[in-house]
C-alpha cells in the first residue's frame, strides 16, 4: 500500500503501512516532538493500536514531557488521544500530569475540562491536589465587555473582551467601569446575554 503523510492518515490500512517504520524510528529516538503528537492524532483517526508501537511511543512521549519539549496544550491533546483509544499507561500519565502541574493555572478552561474528563475516563489517580488545581477557574484578566452586560454582544465565546462576572466586579471596584444602575445607562442585565446569543441569525449555535 502507498504511504501517506502522517497528518493525512485516516484509515486503519494507511496507519498499518506506516506503523513498522514509525516504531523503528521511535526506538531509535529519531522522531521530533511535534511528530509525536501527530502520531497520537493519527492513531485516534485510524483507530489503530499495536502494543509494540504504543510502547515505543509512550517511552518517547515520557522523554519529551520530562524535557519540556511539548507545551501544555500539546500534552493535553496527547493525553486525550490516548484516553480515547483506552491506551492507558500509568507512568506516562503520571509524567504528563507532573509536566502540566507548574503551568496548570495558565491552561484554558476548555483544555482543563477535556483533561479532567480524559483522566477520569481511564481512572487515572493524579492526586487530590492535582484535581483541585485542575478544577480552579483561571482568572480572566481581560477588560469587561460592556455590550455583554447590556445583553447585546453577538460575539459569544469569540469576543475578545471578558464576559466573566468577576471581571465586571473587579472593574467596578477599581473604578474603571460603572454598571448602568450607577451610571444611569440602560441595561437588560449581563446574565441575559448568554441566552440572547446562543443562536445567531443563521441558526448557528455559538
Amino acid at each position: 500500500a502507498r504511504e501517506v503523510p502522517l497528518d493525512k492518515v485516516a484509515t486503519l490500512g494507511q496507519m498499518s503501512t506506516l506503523a513498522p517504520k514509525l516504531e523503528k524510528r521511535l526506538k531509535d529516538g529519531d522522531v521530533r516532538s511535534r511528530e509525536l503528537c501527530q502520531i497520537s492524532e493519527a492513531l485516534v483517526r485510524s483507530k489503530f493500536f499495536d502494543p509494540g508501537l504504543f510502547a515505543a511511543l509512550a517511552s518517547e512521549l515520557q522523554r519529551a514531557f520530562r524535557k519540556g519539549r511539548l507545551g501544555g496544550a500539546d500534552i493535553v491533546q496527547v493525553i486525550c488521544d490516548l484516553a480515547e483509544m483506552n491506551a492507558y499507561n500509568a507512568e506516562l500519565f503520571d509524567v504528563a500530569c507532573e509536566a502540566l502541574r507548574p503551568d496548570m493555572k495558565d491552561l484554558a478552561e476548555p483544555l482543563r475540562s477535556r483533561l479532567e474528563a480524559s483522566l477520569k475516563r481511564v481512572n487515572h489517580q493524579a492526586g487530590a491536589d492535582f484535581f483541585t488545581v485542575l478544577q480552579m477557574r483561571p482568572r480572566d484578566r481581560r477588560e469587561p465587555c460592556t455590550m455583554f452586560w447590556r445583553g447585546q454582544c453577538k460575539w459569544g465565546p469569540k469576543c475578545k473582551l471578558s464576559h466573566d462576572q468577576e471581571s465586571f466586579e473587579n472593574a467596578a471596584a477599581g473604578g474603571t467601569w460603572k454598571p448602568p444602575s450607577v451610571s444611569g445607562g440602560r441595561s437588560v442585565g449581563f446574565k441575559q446575554s448568554a441566552d440572547l446569543f446562543k443562536e445567531d441569525r443563521c441558526g448557528a449555535l455559538w
